[in-house]
């Protein structure tokens, strides 16, 4: 074999090869040296802008709403804390323990009832996720179990907790719980699933009762070390009510009584303290659970009903149970405002307290037109008036009064303004009052006793007060406190009086007469054995005339003498032959005060009987002889309608769905008392 020839590297080559490799090592030097450099001069800045860019974890720590409560710290709405559960795919796939996945399968199944085969298909598919939520909404005492399992100090258990501890977390939260369900649903209203108030209680302090999130995070300080920090959250404030969990379970509770028992298109009870305008209970019907306001099933709605409604039915279904009809609804009042009417003219010496009077059936204008009372009642006092609700009288003192004053009257009672309740929605019926411009002699005979426009059940329980309690018209409200989460006061809602009403002559004047009514007139089925109790009933006809759907209520204040207490109960549209039995709205009346009184201990003046008849209290339909017909309708003789006022939304507030437009047709009845 042929010697092969080897080529040898020339001299010049090997001088070029030297050339390149020291090129090299120089800028491989320099490039050392102005490493070193930068790392002496800025190091620890560069370190720090390179360390900030790496993913530190920060955590939302949520705040907790505040708690609403009843006058005596009853729990009435709250927030239980809540967790979701996470997995951390990646750290368990990523773990250095090769049955790490294994461990995670078992502990999440044996704690969570969450299957194996689940949680190793989520491993595998998603083994680079950082964030999977396994299970949500999971109460303390789901989770206890497997944080004791944490808490272990079996060395058996300590392979397997080290391996699951930094893939398994848990997310906190919030969820508002509502102890009593249905309990004043629709004062205090609920939230929505981002905790923001709605309706009620709820949405009108929903600033007090929101709090701030807090936080942890890390940073890097000036040795560069990360710093981990945790901003506390700041919790919601307590909102204490006004309300009376007993008062309130007592008017609910005969309320719901009626409604099963009669039924109606709506039922209403509010109690209030007429010597600082606390609201103690305020009740409707029908009712839903603020646990799960959109069950219409707890309202009476049946499945099938519910199935058959398209979206727009059930939101109005909905919108109709969440409304509270004693701030949200308009309605014609009737003759419980007589009692305004009277105490405006005594006020403004326009009638002696002794005078006399003759109900001859009605009232005849100029043009033909004839307003009837309810009944001929011939020679009248001014006290007999109002026990027996006597329309022609009320048209009588209107004359003197004059429209001009009437306005101004309707307007220091608070009729056609917002009260400034302390709940939302609140309706001012403003657009329902008479002016100068429309109110003629008509409008001003029937508005007198309470028809042609519209009030709130709020509206005519604070004028009221201020007329049994001397004359004090104060501002009612739903909250006496606000205290931080840990209890201490903040604020103090205190009686705010707006104005003054009537005279302390006229109001004693009034509180006779109201008593004569519940002894001897129309609101004898109010009467509680033992009790001195004053009030007016009303019966309204109510709008579009002539269709016999009445409105019914009773508003009376005890011990009248000295009140504590005032009930107002309105009964709309009764599912009775003839819904215009006032007697309806005083028996419940009559029950709340039966009970409330006694709890609240004020105790019996009066001597009472050794036998009392239960069988009235029993009969919501009888009215004992009390009411006289109710078929005595305003004739107008040309048929034409005067000064029509509309009711229509006033500033957003909503308006009740009765056809009560306000409108004065002449075809108004009350009271059949």
């Amino acid at each position: 074999m042929a010697n092969k020839k080897i080529r040898k590297f020339s001299k010049t080559n090997r001088r070029r090869l030297l050339i390149v490799f020291l090129f090299v090592l120089v800028c491989f030097v320099c490039l050392i040296i102005r490493l070193v450099q930068i790392n002496i001069a800025d190091g620890d800045t560069y370190e720090k802008n390179v360390l900030a860019l790496l993913n530190y974890d920060g955590q939302t720590i949520p705040y907790k709403r505040g708690d609403i409560t009843d006058r005596n710290g009853t729990v009435l709405a709250t927030s239980e804390k809540i967790y979701n559960l996470v997995l951390d795919p990646y750290v368990i796939t990523h773990s250095t323990d090769e049955k790490a996945s294994e461990y995670v399968a078992d502990v999440l199944e044996k704690y969570f009832s969450i299957d194996q085969d689940t949680v190793k298909s989520i491993l595998s598919e998603k083994s680079n996720s950082r964030y999977v939520v396994m299970k949500r909404k999971m109460t303390y005492d789901e989770k206890k179990p497997y944080d004791d399992f944490l808490a272990s100090e079996d060395k058996d258990d300590q392979k397997i907790i080290s391996a699951v501890s930094s893939g398994i977390w848990f997310e906190e939260n919030y969820q508002r719980m509502y102890p009593f369900s249905t309990l004043a649903c629709d004062l205090i209203g609920f939230t929505s699933g981002d905790d923001i108030g709605l309706w009620g209680i709820e949405s009108y302090y929903d600033n007090m009762l929101s709090g701030t999130d807090g936080r942890k995070y890390g940073y890097l300080n000036d040795d560069v070390d990360l710093q981990k920090v945790t901003e506390e959250p700041q919790n919601g404030k307590t909102i204490v009510s006004t309300i009376d969990i007993n008062i309130q379970r007592i008017a609910e509770k005969y309320v719901s009584e009626f409604m099963n028992e009669t039924g109606a298109k709506n039922v209403a009870a509010l109690v209030m303290n007429p010597n600082n305008g606390e609201i103690l209970g305020m009740a409707s019907a029908p009712i839903f659970d603020l646990n799960n306001p959109r069950d219409l099933t707890v309202s009476g709605y049946t499945e099938e009903q519910l199935a058959n409604m398209s979206d727009e039915d059930l939101s109005k279904a909905l919108y109709t149970v969440w409304r509270n009809f004693c701030v949200n609804d308009t309605y014609e009042p009737g003759s419980t405002v007589k009692t305004m009417t009277v105490s405006y003219a005594l006020d403004q010496a326009l009638v002696d307290p002794d005078e006399n009077f003759v109900c001859d059936g009605g009232q005849t204008y100029t043009d033909g037109t004839f307003v009837s009372c309810n009944s001929v009642h011939g020679d009248l006092t001014l006290t007999e008036s109002i026990v027996h609700s006597c329309n022609d009288v009320m048209m009588q003192l209107s004359d003197r009064i004059g429209a001009a004053n009437f306005i101004q009257m309707q307007k220091l009672f608070g009729f056609g303004q917002l009260t400034g309740i302390d709940l939302p929605g609140e309706a001012s019926c403003a657009a329902t009052i008479y002016t100068a411009d429309t109110m003629g002699p008509v409008e001003l005979w029937t508005s007198s006793f309470g028809q042609g426009y519209n009030t709130t059940m709020v509206q005519v329980a604070s004028a009221f007060s201020s007329i049994v309690n001397g004359g004090y018209y104060y501002k009612p409200h739903v909250v006496s406190q606000i205290a931080s989460d840990s209890g201490n006061t903040i604020q103090v809602i205190d009686k705010t009086l707006m104005r003054t009403t009537v005279s302390k002559t006229t109001s004693e004047w009034m509180k006779n007469a109201l008593y004569q009514t519940v002894e001897s007139g129309s609101g004898q089925p109010a009467q509680v054995a033992g009790y001195r109790i004053g009030g007016k009933t009303g019966t309204a006809e109510k709008v579009p005339r002539g269709t016999k759907a009445r409105l019914v209520s009773f508003i009376g204040a005890a011990p009248i003498d000295d009140p504590q207490l005032v009930v107002y109960v309105v009964v709309d549209e009764a599912n009775a032959e003839d819904q215009g039995q006032s007697s309806f709205a005083s028996t419940i009346a009559g029950k709340i005060f039966s009970e409330a009184l006694p709890y609240l201990q004020i105790f019996p003046t009066e001597e009472i009987p050794e036998t009392e008849s239960e069988e009235s209290d029993d009969n919501y339909s009888a009215d004992d002889g009390a009411d006289e017909a109710d078929a005595n309708e305003v004739d107008v003789n040309d048929g034409t309608d005067e000064g029509d006022n509309t009711d229509e939304e006033d500033n957003g507030d909503n308006v009740s769905d009765n056809g009560d437009d306000g409108s004065n047709d002449g075809q108004a009845v009350d009271d059949g008392e």
